[in-house]
Parts: C-alpha cells; sequence; structure tokens
C-alpha cells in the first residue's frame, strides 16, 4: 500500500472544499487548526475489482492455513475474527 501526501488544509479551508475537490485529492491529507494537527481528510477512491478480487483471493488462502489451536489460544485476549474473507462471501 502506497500512501500520497497531499500536504495539508486548515479546518478553516475545509469548510470550502466540495466533494468534486476532496475526491480529486490525490491522497491522504492533514487537517490543522493553527500549527496542530487535529485529523486526517481521506478521499475514497472506487475500489479496482481486479485487485479486490487479488485480495480476497490471498485472504481465503491464508485463513484455510489458519490452526483452530492457535485461535483458541488468543480468545484470552480477546475476540478472535471469524469472518468469513472468502471471495464468495466479500464479492457481490
Amino acid at each position: 500500500m502506497y500512501v500520497i501526501s497531499a500536504g495539508h488544509t486548515s479546518i478553516r479551508d475545509l469548510r470550502k472544499l466540495s466533494a468534486e475537490t476532496i475526491r480529486a485529492l490525490p491522497g491522504p491529507t492533514t487537517v490543522k487548526s493553527g500549527g496542530r494537527t487535529v485529523g486526517p481528510l481521506v478521499p475514497l477512491k472506487a475500489t479496482d475489482p481486479d485487485r479486490l478480487g487479488a485480495v480476497l483471493t490471498r485472504a481465503e488462502a491464508l485463513a484455510k492455513g489458519r490452526d483452530p489451536a492457535a485461535d483458541a489460544a488468543l480468545v484470552p485476549f480477546g475476540e478472535v475474527d471469524p469472518v468469513d474473507w472468502s471471495v464468495r462471501r466479500c464479492v457481490r
């Protein structure tokens, strides 16, 4: 994964940005108030279906190799994610 920084914008300028302008940002942009960073502005991009399919195929293959005993050993530290990441379940 790569991140292209688009610099920063102020809270005051943020109010003036249109949805099209935000969508056109090359990547995450820092939102600042004065000299203090207060949050990120991340434009949402459409997902490439081929790339998503490849990621889900890899996730499905990795999930098949999960060890139920290892999952059980993690339960004391919190809930173990039982989600089915197969392409069949994730792509509509």
